[in-house]
């Protein structure tokens, strides 16, 4: 999504929330985390935009600082959404306050988080006390886990500052997302299979088998995001040198495309084991390939924007009489089949 520039005097603004979190994420202190965009989110976004020298005016937070920020962070919605941070608060506020044992602080923190990782269909990440050198926690791709450093954990807690343990185990495992997102991208995209992942990436192979099993079919900005994050942390891009994602459909402006050869997940045929999409639908992943599909045949969906609306539904309408089939605009096997290549 497109996000609305913001500078000071926005307030009670979740835009700007999100902007501190990653501030404070990337040790520009800003103060509260409370979506009141004032002096000390100003010095803090300008110290970030002078260090990494962003064409935005100073102090305000535009196109190219939110930019420049998704290739650092990838995807900014997703763990990143508003919904998913408060639920996790929500969840988490009084074990952090609490006179909790350590150990049942951070299990609790823990699974606080992992209902956050599950909800976005990110495999289960261990998070554990253990040896993170001069960090607070660090996410480690390799043995797919997060492991937090005892001593600041209770200094903080002993200080008074747990919400630093809540933001950053939080933020630690956030990082999975997008560890997730590139194995599931090269496995559909480029059709590598768990061992090619992890030769690739590093990634854990347990998790990149999972991935391989659950192939990212059609890029979009997510998957760019994520892509972009690789490239920024990593330097190289996890994309095999000289290879190009098949395509079969290209929505234009949205920069999406849908791979050509469509995975057969069980016997029976491509449209097997795809589930009926109907108008007001919510699956909004497997609208927005419907949509893509439909722009390919040559139907007009609206956006590619995964909202099964009234625009949709009438292209849909219009494929399914152009097939022969009952124009009732329910997705179902049959107009799975003729949309499928």
């Amino acid at each position: 999504m497109t996000r609305p520039t913001v500078q000071q005097n926005d307030f009670d603004n979740n835009d700007v929330r999100l902007l501190q979190q990653m501030l404070r994420d990337m040790h520009y202190p800003v103060g509260n985390i409370d979506g009141d965009f004032g002096p000390i989110t100003e010095a803090a976004l300008i110290g970030y935009q002078r260090d990494h020298m962003i064409g935005d005016p100073e102090g305000v937070c535009g196109v190219n600082t939110w930019a420049a920020l998704a290739a650092q962070f990838g995807d900014l919605d997703g763990l990143r959404t508003e919904e998913s941070v408060t639920d996790y608060v929500d969840d988490t506020y009084g074990t952090a306050h609490s006179s909790m044992d350590p150990q049942e602080q951070l299990d609790a923190l823990a699974a606080a988080a992992n209902e956050q990782l599950a909800a976005a269909g990110v495999p289960y990440v261990p998070i554990a006390f253990g040896d993170a050198g001069t960090n607070w926690a660090v996410f480690d791709w390799r043995p797919w886990a997060v492991t937090v450093n005892r001593d600041l954990y209770v200094k903080a807690q002993d200080s008074g500052e747990a919400v630093e343990n809540m933001d950053t185990i939080y933020h630690e495992s956030r990082h999975s997302e997008q560890w997730w997102t590139i194995a599931r991208l090269l496995a559909g995209l480029y059709d590598m299979d768990g061992a090619a992942i992890h030769a690739r990436t590093g990634l854990n192979l347990d998790i990149a088998n999972l991935g391989a099993a659950d192939p990212i079919l059609q890029s979009n900005t997510k998957t760019m995001a994520a892509i972009a994050w690789y490239e920024q942390n990593f330097g190289v891009s996890p994309v095999p040198a000289g290879v190009d994602a098949p395509r079969e459909a290209d929505a234009g402006a949205t920069g999406g495309s849908v791979k050509r050869q469509v995975k057969e997940y069980v016997e029976g045929g491509p449209a097997t084991g795809r589930r009926v999409l109907r108008r007001d639908d919510e699956d909004a992943s497997e609208i927005r390939y419907l949509q893509e599909l439909l722009i390919y045949r040559n139907f007009t969906p609206g956006s590619v924007d995964g909202d099964f609306g009234q625009r949709t539904e009438a292209a849909v309408k219009a494929f399914q009489a152009s097939r022969g089939l009952d124009d009732d605009g329910l997705v179902g096997r049959l107009t799975w089949e003729a949309l499928l290549p």
